[in-house]
């Protein structure tokens, strides 16, 4: 009778081992989502350190390949203070949210227009008369500062994006200028995009990856992207927009861009194909994607 009777426990264990098995096969497929003919799934590697840190009021800025993380209040924002200063802060985290260094931000030249890090993990902020403040991890300020120029002095910048190794500006009367090296830095004005309203988004094609060899900015207008590099302005894309976010690969060759009507599209980088088209069902303002 003990041996029957350890042999149906024996039945019962392996009953409800199956039972664990299917309930964590069921879970695991839970996880994953289909995106065109494929399926992904996305995995938690750990929590984050930082604690009260609402990244929807704030500009964010990360480093690439698990660098450092950027935020500093966006001002632009309607938001409660809580029990924070009304002086905003700069505030540099490892990847996993654990504070490096916090300082008050104090610079001269208006509102901060945009914040990104270079290559060398210096973290450039460019302020409204486009001068550049570059800050290494430790949130020490670095000399001497860059200027954007008389012109963007002039006419105020509006938007910016900081890449590997420098900066493209867009001004108030949208003109667009750049710094391609902030080791060494030139400013050079780009062709005149002739757009009427500002740029729902603009995203950099570094020269490695462009045809001529030379920098060129994409900016989505209303109906279409216009590229721009030193020489030209070219209209692109009129298809697919408007674009209120867009991204490009890191080898250059393609660009995710996210529609107002919430589709998620990728295409060749030149605009000449669509690769896939995935209907999100949002229709919000997307935080930041790359």
């Amino acid at each position: 009778q003990r041996e029957r009777a350890s042999a149906r426990e024996r039945e019962r264990e392996r009953g409800r081992e199956r039972e664990r098995e299917r309930a964590m096969a069921i879970s695991i497929a839970a996880e994953w989502q289909m995106m065109g003919d494929k399926f992904y799934r996305k995995q938690d590697l750990y929590t984050m350190k930082w604690t009260n840190t609402d990244l929807s009021r704030h500009k964010v800025a990360c480093s690439r390949f698990g660098g450092p993380i950027a935020i500093i209040r966006d001002d632009s924002k309607i938001v409660q203070l809580r029990s924070e200063s009304a002086r905003p802060r700069l505030s540099i985290f490892s990847s996993s949210g654990n504070l490096i260094s916090s300082i008050l931000w104090d610079r001269p030249g208006g509102r901060l227009v945009a914040l990104g890090w270079t290559e060398e993990e210096n973290l450039a902020c460019i302020v409204q008369d486009g001068t550049i403040f570059l800050y290494n991890i430790y949130g020490e300020l670095l000399e001497p500062h860059i200027s954007m120029g008389k012109e963007c002095w002039d006419q105020g910048v509006s938007q910016c994006v900081v890449w590997d190794r420098g900066v493209v500006c867009l001004t108030e009367r949208h003109e667009v200028f750049s710094i391609p090296d902030l080791r060494s830095p030139h400013v050079h004005k780009l062709a005149n995009p002739n757009l009427d309203d500002d740029p729902f988004c603009m995203v950099v094609v570094e020269p490695q990856f462009t045809q001529s060899g030379d920098l060129e900015v994409l900016l989505a207008g209303t109906t279409s992207v216009i590229r721009v590099d030193m020489h030209s302005a070219q209209e692109q894309g009129r298809s697919y927009g408007p674009i209120q976010k867009m991204a490009l690969s890191p080898t250059g060759t393609l660009l995710a861009c996210f529609t107002y009507d919430g589709r998620l599209l990728v295409l060749a980088s030149d605009f000449s194909r669509l690769l896939s088209e995935f209907d999100t069902q949002v229709h919000l303002l997307m935080l930041n994607y790359s």
